[in-house]
């Protein structure tokens, strides 16, 4: 084969030498490959960056409120979790119950108070003296209660202010008689355009509803139903209405597990209640997996919150069901079949004197949290679930359901004049 190379005529400026368009196919390759890892550089860059800045939050911080994006919380024994918030309501069928509760009038009971007392009592909630005055002719003595009963007239409970409602409803919400008021409906969120994100219920039945809104420490509270149901039509209104009152902010938990991930520890926490064996197949192949992975801490937890966590009472149900409360909830946490004893309140107790010992703090799963007021009376219950969760249930009946909350939440659902303190009870068998 010839050696010999061909020489570029004289003059011939578009001729090129064989090596030079080596030189410049080699340019070309290299120029691909630098805007190749230029590009897969910025990516990088944007996943590291997204996984920082992405909220991140330090134990019992988390901002869980309607609208707010994934929250990464910080470490602790039960790892390191993603919140994801979302509002839940009830099927429409369930608002049914409601909505025919509402056939008498409006009544504001004050058991054990006297004229007098009622007078001292609207003082002390900064009631402008016309507003008192009037209230105070409104009350007659009822002796089934040993003390007052308020009948306002509908126009009367419409007109008050929002600071006068937050103020009486506060007070009225303290005593068992007024079921309107233990059993208001309650949003955590500081806007109505939250409450009723995604609803049916018409800008005219809003309207109607909005002013009777008021609000406490991060909730929404609505008790005047009873005031304004025969003002909306059609039925379906109506019973969109009580769905859209009904929903309730909570969020969904994801433990996030990778190959890092300290097995062991994680079936340690999330297996208490002699469950170790239920939670290390699932955490034992994420782990196995490699890279970053989660899982929703729903199957993590025992029988009876898998099944009830996100969920409604049905109404059809048998009426002792319907009296499945906090206290209920919380005393069943652990059990394969709950025990319907617990929907007496007295039977919690035994079971808290008799099964439990009192604790400084929460720290383990399946701790409760029993919520008290200035009187040792019991307000709230939750059960621990790791960092500043609680599993719970506001009250009992079909529009309430099971869901996670955190601690404030827990302590702020109920509105009360009076300060609250909580205290913690751990299972002797665990």
């Amino acid at each position: 084969m010839s050696t010999e190379q061909t020489n570029p005529a004289p003059g011939n400026s578009s001729a090129r030498p064989p090596d030079g368009s080596n030189v410049t196919d080699a340019l070309k390759k290299w120029t691909a490959v630098l805007t190749l890892a230029a590009i897969a550089g910025v990516v990088l860059i944007c996943v590291v960056m997204f996984q920082r800045y992405l909220p991140r939050v330090e134990n019992g911080n988390t901002d869980t409120g309607p609208g707010a994006g994934p929250v990464i919380a910080g470490d602790g024994p039960w790892g390191q979790l993603e919140y994801v918030s979302i509002v839940i309501s009830p099927p429409l069928e369930y608002a049914v119950e409601i909505a025919d509760d509402f056939s008498t009038g409006v009544v504001w009971h004050f058991p054990g108070v006297t004229l007098a007392g009622l007078s001292n009592l609207l003082k002390e909630i900064s009631l402008e003296a016309p507003l008192r005055e009037k209230l105070l002719s409104l009350a007659k003595t009822n002796t089934s209660l040993g003390g007052m009963s308020i009948y306002p007239p509908k126009e009367f409970v419409l007109s008050l202010s929002s600071e006068s409602r937050s103020g009486l409803y506060v007070v009225l919400c303290s005593y068992m008689e007024n079921g309107d008021h233990q059993k208001q409906f309650a949003f955590r969120g500081s806007s109505t355009n939250q409450w009723f994100a995604g609803s049916a219920v018409s800008p005219k039945t809003r309207e109607l509803v909005e002013p009777l809104i008021y609000q406490r420490r991060g909730f929404m509270y609505f008790a005047d139903l009873r005031s304004i149901a025969d003002s909306v039509r059609p039925r379906g209104e109506l019973l969109r209405l009580v769905k859209a009152l009904s929903s309730e902010a909570t969020f969904i938990v994801y433990l996030k597990v990778s190959a890092e991930s300290d097995l062991e520890s994680l079936v340690h926490y999330w297996g208490r209640g002699d469950r170790a064996q239920e939670v290390r197949p699932i955490l034992e192949s994420l782990v196995q997996k490699g890279g970053d992975q989660r899982i929703n801490i729903l199957h993590l937890l025992p029988p009876l919150p898998r099944r009830k966590l996100y969920t409604y009472q049905a109404y059809s149900d048998s009426d002792i069901k319907q009296w499945r409360d906090c206290n209920w909830t919380a005393v069943n946490f652990f059990h394969e079949v709950p025990d319907d004893r617990f929907c007496n309140p007295g039977e919690v107790v035994n079971a808290l004197r008799k099964d439990y010992y009192q604790i400084n703090d929460k720290g383990h799963l399946g701790d409760i949290a029993i919520v008290l007021d200035s009187n040792n009376r019991s307000v709230h219950a939750g059960v621990y679930i790791a960092d500043d969760i609680f599993f719970h249930r506001c009250g009992p009946g079909s529009s309430a359901p099971w869901t996670l909350a955190r601690g404030k939440d827990l302590v702020n659902y109920y509105p009360r004049k009076q300060s609250v303190t909580i205290r913690y009870y751990r299972r002797k068998d665990l």
